[in-house]
């Protein structure tokens, strides 16, 4: 059983300090179930809500020539560059977050893709592709492609980013703190679900309920249309245990 976890679940199950789920990390070290979670979170949630807007200022991009530029037959020739994302000024995860995720990729947890976002840097800690669950699947980086595009139309996931300020949101405009704090966690959401249609895993474990949210991709109208359009399932992570147990 291929379960994707969100933030708020994954962190509690690898809590050191919260021995209840226990038998959620034991089924996942013994391989019951195979545990999945998204790049997107540590790339927009894991900037502090106080350093969003600066850091959001605008893409962070870096530029980069392949090979010097050099003469042949008298004339210079044109270096090829490379462009990505800048990840030397991505802050680090979190000092708590930190040894949460290294407990979980040591028990057998693999990243799933976001999508490619050239100037949204990275953090060190998730850098290795070896980290990341390996799929043959032709099809998968476009069915995410496809499902980012439809939660976007909706009005949430990355489209609450955008329509907070997005690149633009800092101080000075009509930028709201607050607002684009939970815009920020809003994009990370819609990646997830993205991912956890790409990748076409089993359950989506989240205690996202968003009920001071709004319009969220994991409010109720959202979540019937994601079942009915996706198949995806939400259970919470108490949800989770009581399967586990039966």
């Amino acid at each position: 059983m291929k379960i994707t976890f969100d933030s708020n679940s994954w962190e509690q199950v690898f809590d050191p300090s919260d021995r209840e789920w226990e038998p959620v990390q034991s089924a996942i070290s013994s391989g019951r179930i195979t545990g999945f979670i998204c790049e997107a979170g540590f790339r927009t949630e894991a900037i502090r809500k106080r350093e969003r807007a600066a850091y959001f200022a605008e893409p962070a991009m870096a530029v980069q020539s392949a090979y010097s530029t050099v003469v042949r037959n008298g004339k210079p020739c044109i270096p090829i560059m490379s462009f990505g994302p800048n990840d030397a000024i991505h802050p680090g995860l979190p000092e708590m977050q930190a040894p949460k995720l290294k407990a979980a990729l040591a028990a057998g947890v693999r990243l799933m893709r976001g999508l490619a976002w050239l100037g949204l840097p990275s953090p060190g800690d998730i850098r290795d592709p070896a980290l990341f669950v390996q799929t043959s699947d032709p099809e998968r980086e476009q069915r995410q492609i496809d499902a980012a595009a439809r939660i976007e139309a909706r009005g949430v996931g990355k489209a609450a980013f955008d329509a907070a300020g997005g690149w633009n949101a800092h101080p000075g405009t009509s930028y709201n703190e607050k607002v684009f704090a939970k815009a920020c966690a809003e994009w990370a959401d819609g990646e997830l679900v993205a991912s956890h249609i790409a990748y076409r895993n089993d359950i989506l474990c989240t205690n996202d309920l968003a009920r001071a949210a709004g319009t969220s991709i994991f409010d109720p109208a959202n979540r019937a249309w994601l079942a009915t359009e996706f198949g995806v399932q939400f259970v919470t992570l108490a949800e989770l245990l009581k399967l586990l147990s039966t």
